[in-house]
């Protein structure tokens, strides 16, 4: 029986082999005749690679991002390759950033301007370093405020697009909200929210047999239903302050409590409403906003704006509160009882669709209203939501600024909130990443030469402060009297809280003011005993004398270890101690 070669397969096996290959194995496998070259090229196989290995691609003038479709005319072998020598590109300065403290920020800035999503997929494998890594908590937490500088970059770019075009989709112009506060969090993106609305829709015309024979009013009035039975729209007075309800994709993808407020219930509603063919849009109605719907034929709101008038056909809702449909008499009636909404103008503009712009203002007036006049939700304290909002006010009112006297009194009252707020933060050692944030867009937005001289000023000093090496601090006579070394954990022996050592001083050396409030004179050992620089588990940073340092011979809390990557490489579990990723700094520690 005559022996059977590889070669004497038929092609669809061979290809079959293939599947089976890593990517670079298969290259090597497709040296071996021109035959197994040409199979080695075959387009389905690069796509099934890249879409293994990445996720997130950048679109860029040169490439598109890749198509998936069976008839996709992307050059997948090519695209593998960019990215393969993209990864390379990005781990070299990844290593670098991690390998000294000196030029950090000018990396990071480096990773997020020329990668941007091309780059998401290695830091999320970075955020995911083994256990083992040498530097696993340096590696973790570095790319990790990358990816939230990325988050935030990706938001105020989709703002910042929106200023001379009602682009992109609703969904995503309120999405950025969502995505400027999640974090490092790898399994969020825009395109998360549009899957859900895309289920949705499909839920709500699978549920209805007669959904076709309905006509647009109808179809409304089912969606409206079905969202509220599910309980996707409204929420009780009692939770009406609850942050969360404020951002769309934290509504929508909440597995038990998915209540929202007027504006995002009415965003959800008409998403859903636009997947089904329904033509409906948010409208400018004051307070509880409405959802206006138009019918599929005959004139739309758009062809009679010269003269102000409603085309026939056109109703209100407020899926909010119910499924009732409004008529236009109706909405006209509720606003002759409001002041300033009596002239023709002024209500064709409450009752015609609302630029996207517009609404994104809305919801971040909403947010700064609810910090201002709630209770903080637990869990959602944190500044970021407030800082979130101010940029979305900024973008969004830059456009329409200079038509409005009143816009442009809060547009610079927004924008001196946030310069002021982003430079308390660089005093304090905080937010330093978002220097490129505010390089970009909010220096070309401050009008006058002394505001811009300001925070021009600010951004100069980060940068050359990122630039210039930190002050070597060996161990020698001068400092022999320290007791204990960079990466030590320890608890306070007055306040109970602990921290790591990621810095000393052989005396105290803060300035004569914080000396005398903190009373240091009133210590047993004064201000000539050695002071400690510590990173505490509330993320505070603080400056401790050695006298109220106990050190602990246990494992850091898991918030300590999160913290622990800006300073340290890992955590020794023999000795207790952290490893120091700041030699440059303390290099005998």
């Amino acid at each position: 029986m005559a022996s059977t070669t590889l070669l004497d397969l038929p092609d669809e096996l061979i290809h079959n082999i293939f599947l089976h290959l890593s990517a670079s194995a298969a290259a090597n496998f497709g040296q071996g005749s021109k035959r197994l070259y040409k199979i080695s090229n075959t387009a389905s196989l690069w796509r099934r690679w890249c879409r293994e290995e990445w996720r997130y691609w950048e679109e860029r003038e040169d490439r598109p991002i890749p198509d998936y479709n069976l008839h996709s005319t992307t050059q997948w072998k090519q695209a593998y390759a960019d990215k393969v020598i993209q990864d390379k590109r990005f781990l070299t300065i990844f290593n670098d950033l991690l390998s000294t403290q000196q030029n950090r920020m000018a990396r990071m800035h480096d990773i997020v301007e020329d990668f941007s999503y091309d780059a998401k997929d290695m830091l999320v494998r970075q955020l995911h370093a083994p256990h083992d890594a040498d530097d696993v908590l340096a590696r973790r937490y570095w790319s990790g405020v990358i990816l939230e500088l990325l988050h935030r970059y990706k938001a105020v770019q989709t703002w910042n697009k929106m200023q001379y075009q009602d682009y992109p989709p609703l969904e995503e112009a309120l999405g950025a909200f969502d995505l400027f506060i999640q974090g490092s969090s790898s399994d969020f993106e825009l395109e998360v929210l549009r899957e859900e609305l895309d289920d949705l829709a499909h839920a709500v015309e699978s549920s209805d047999p007669d959904w076709r024979d309905k006509d647009y009013i109808a179809k409304a009035v089912a969606i409206s239903k079905y969202l509220r039975e599910h309980n996707l729209v409204g929420c009780s007075p009692e939770t009406f302050s609850h942050m969360r309800y404020r951002f769309i994709c934290h509504v929508l993808k909440h597995p038990t409590d998915k209540s929202s407020i007027p504006m995002q219930s009415v965003a959800i509603f008409c998403c859903v409403a636009e997947r089904l063919g329904v033509k409906a849009w948010p409208c400018n109605f004051p307070g509880k906003i409405h959802a206006v719907i138009e019918s599929s034929y005959g004139l739309s709101i758009k062809d009679t704006r010269a003269n102000h008038t409603i085309p026939d056909g056109v109703v209100w809702m407020n899926p909010f509160e119910n499924d009732e449909i409004l008529t236009e008499q109706t909405m006209r009636d509720m606003l002759d009882q409001m002041p300033h909404y009596n002239t023709p103008e002024s209500q064709y503009s409450c009752l015609t669709r609302a630029h996207t712009r517009a609404l994104v203002l809305r919801n971040g007036v909403n947010i700064i209203g609810s910090m201002q006049f709630h209770r903080p939700s637990p869990g959602w304290e944190t500044p970021n939501i407030a800082f979130c909002a101010l940029w979305g006010l900024i973008t969004m009112s830059q456009v329409d600024a200079p038509k409005s006297r009143e816009l442009a009194v809060r547009h610079q009252h927004w924008l001196n909130q946030i310069v002021n707020w982003f430079e308390g933060y660089v005093q304090d050692g905080l937010w330093l990443d978002d220097a490129l944030l505010f390089e970009k867009f909010v220096l070309p937005m401050l009008d006058g030469a002394e505001a811009k001289a300001r925070l021009a000023s600010v951004l100069q000093q980060i940068r050359v402060a990122d630039a210039n090496a930190n002050p070597v601090t060996p161990r020698d006579e001068r400092t022999s009297l320290v007791k204990h070394k960079v990466g030590q954990i320890f608890r306070h022996v007055r306040y109970g809280y602990v921290g790591a050592v990621i810095g000393w001083d052989p005396s105290c050396q803060a300035g004569e003011f914080w000396i005398q409030s903190m009373r240091v004179e009133d210590l047993p050992h004064g201000r000539e005993q050695s002071f400690y620089h510590i990173i505490c588990e509330d993320e505070s940073l603080r400056y401790v004398a050695e006298e109220n340092i106990v050190v602990l011979q246990e494992d850091p809390s898991e918030n300590l270890l999160k913290l622990a990557g800006r300073y340290f490489k890992r955590w020794d579990q023999e000795n207790k101690v952290f490893i120091s990723n700041i030699k440059d700094e303390y290099p005998d520690d």
